[in-house]
C-alpha cells in the first residue's frame, strides 16, 4: 500500500469504530478504518447483543434510547433487520435484589420510561421454561430487546461505504506517529497512513495502541462466556421471549434460534494479556471445553434459573474477550497529552448496544469539539495522571475487581434531594 492520507484514521473494525467512521463520513470527513483482522471479528462477533435501555442515570438511559432510533434508521437505509424487540425482565429472589427493582422502576418512572413491576404469575406466563416459584419481584420493559451483531456491522459498513469510508482489513497498526505532541498518522503492515486525527477503537488491544503513542489507557482484557441451547420440544423458547437479567445468579438470557442464550458475569473469569497473544490471533476461533471451570460455573448458574439445563444439555459455548475499565464505564474522548488522538474503548460487554449513539457522540467531539450528550461519566481523561491508575498491574487489578462485582454487587442506596434513590450507576445492563 502506498502512503495514504485521510482526515481521520479509525483503528479497530468493531462496532464502536465502525459507528464512529460512519457518522464522521456522513459529515463529509475522509475516514480510513484499519482492522488487524476482519471487520466485526473481535469482541463484536462474540457478543450476545442484549439491549436494556434503562440505566442508573437519565444521561446513560438517554443514550441508549436514542440508539434505538439510530438503529431503526440504519435498518431502513441498509435494508437489514438489526433490532429484535422482545421486551426484557429483571427478576429478584432476595429482598436486596427486590429493592434494586423497586429503585430501578422508580427511577424509570421519574423520567417517563416505560417500565413497571410484573407479577410472578405474569412472569411465568411470559417464560414458561423458567423457574419462577422462588421469585419475589420482577420488572418488565416492553421496548427492550437485542441487536444482532452481524447485521449491525453490515449496516455500519454498507452506509459507511456510501459516504466514502475506506476499510482496510488484515492491516494491523505497528506504530503511531506523534510529532510535537500531535497525532500525525500510523505505520501499518501495508505502509503509512497520515491523518491529523486518530481514533483508538481497538477493543481489548486498545491499551496496546495507547502504549504505541506512549500514553496509558486504563483498560484490561477479560474472558466472557455464554451458552446457547439447541431447540428443545420439552422447553420451547419463543423467538420473541423477553430477555432476562437475574443478577443474583449473575446471568442474563435471551432467545436465539429456537434455543436460549445464557451468559454470565462471574466472580472469576479468564484474564488476558493481549501482548502475549500471537500476532495472527483470531477471536472467532476461540473454543471453550465443557469441563472448563468457567463453563462449569456458567452451566451451574444457568441451572439455578432453568433447571432443565445441565452439562448434558445439547448446547454450544461461545467465549470471547471483553474490554473492562476500573469503573465499568467506557473511555471516550481525548487525553490532554496528545492533540488529535481520541479513544473509544472499554465498553465492558455493552459495545453493541452503546455503539449507535457512541459513534454519533464521537463524531460530535471530533468535528465540533463538543456534544450535546452529558459525557462526564465516560470521558477518556478521568484517570489521567491519577495515582493508582498508571501501572499495568494496578490497572488490571482494578478492572478485574470491577468485572467480579459487575452483576454480583447489590446496588446501594443514596439520598438524593432528600429522597432515597438507587445509587447512580450504569451497571443495570
Amino acid at each position: 500500500m502506498a502512503t495514504q492520507t485521510a482526515d481521520v484514521i479509525v483503528i479497530g473494525g468493531g462496532v464502536a469504530g465502525l459507528s464512529t467512521a460512519m457518522q464522521l463520513a456522513k459529515r463529509g470527513t475522509r475516514v480510513i478504518v484499519l482492522e488487524r483482522e476482519r471487520l466485526g471479528n473481535g469482541s463484536t462477533g462474540r457478543a450476545a447483543g442484549l439491549l436494556g435501555q434503562l440505566r442508573g442515570t437519565p444521561e446513560s438511559t438517554r443514550m441508549l434510547v436514542d440508539g434505538v432510533e439510530i438503529v431503526k434508521e440504519l435498518e431502513q437505509r441498509a435494508d437489514v433487520d438489526i433490532f429484535v424487540q422482545t421486551g426484557s425482565l429483571r427478576v429478584a429472589e432476595t429482598p436486596e435484589r427486590a429493592q434494586e427493582i423497586v429503585d430501578l422502576v422508580a427511577m424509570g418512572k421519574s423520567i417517563d420510561f416505560d417500565i413497571d413491576h410484573l407479577s410472578i404469575e405474569e412472569v411465568a406466563s411470559k417464560l414458561p421454561y423458567m423457574k419462577t416459584d422462588d421469585l419475589i419481584d420482577a420488572c418488565y420493559c416492553p421496548t427492550d430487546g437485542h441487536l444482532q451483531p452481524a447485521e449491525l456491522v453490515s449496516a455500519y459498513v454498507k452506509i459507511g461505504k456510501t459516504h466514502g469510508v475506506e476499510f482496510r482489513q488484515n492491516c494491523p497498526v505497528e506504530s503511531v506517529i506523534i510529532e510535537a505532541g500531535k497525532a500525525k498518522g500510523v505505520q501499518t503492515s501495508d505502509g503509512t497512513v497520515y491523518a491529523p486525527t486518530i481514533v483508538n477503537a481497538a477493543g481489548p488491544w486498545s491499551y496496546l495502541v495507547a502504549e504505541l503513542a506512549e500514553t496509558i489507557l486504563p483498560t484490561a482484557a477479560v474472558g466472557h462466556y455464554y451458552l446457547t441451547t439447541r431447540p428443545n420440544e420439552s422447553h420451547p423458547v419463543d423467538r420473541l421471549s423477553p430477555a432476562v437479567r437475574n443478577r443474583h445468579h449473575r446471568i442474563y438470557t435471551r432467545a436465539e434460534s429456537g434455543g436460549l442464550i445464557v451468559g454470565i458475569y462471574g466472580e472469576e473469569t479468564a484474564e488476558y494479556d493481549m501482548e502475549k497473544l500471537p500476532a495472527d490471533f483470531d477471536m472467532s476461533a476461540m473454543k471453550a471445553r465443557l469441563d472448563d471451570i468457567h463453563v462449569a460455573t456458567l452451566i451451574y448458574a444457568a441451572q439455578q434459573r432453568f433447571p432443565w439445563i445441565n452439562e448434558r444439555t445439547p448446547m454450544s459455548i461461545t467465549t470471547g474477550i471483553m474490554t473492562f475499565t476500573p469503573d465499568g464505564k467506557p473511555l471516550c474522548g481525548k487525553l490532554p497529552d496528545i492533540e488529535g488522538l481520541y479513544y473509544c474503548s472499554g465498553f465492558c460487554g455493552h459495545g453493541i448496544v452503546q455503539s449507535p449513539t457512541i459513534g454519533l457522540m464521537m463524531a460530535d467531539l471530533i468535528v465540533d469539539g463538543q456534544t450535546n450528550y452529558d459525557i462526564k461519566a465516560i470521558e477518556a481523561d478521568r484517570y489521567f495522571d491519577v495515582p493508582g491508575f498508571q501501572e499495568r498491574a494496578e490497572i488490571k487489578g482494578k478492572c478485574y475487581q470491577m468485572h467480579a462485582g459487575y452483576y454480583g454487587r447489590v446496588e446501594s442506596k443514596v439520598t438524593v434531594h432528600g429522597a432515597e434513590k438507587g445509587k447512580a450507576t450504569d451497571k443495570h445492563g
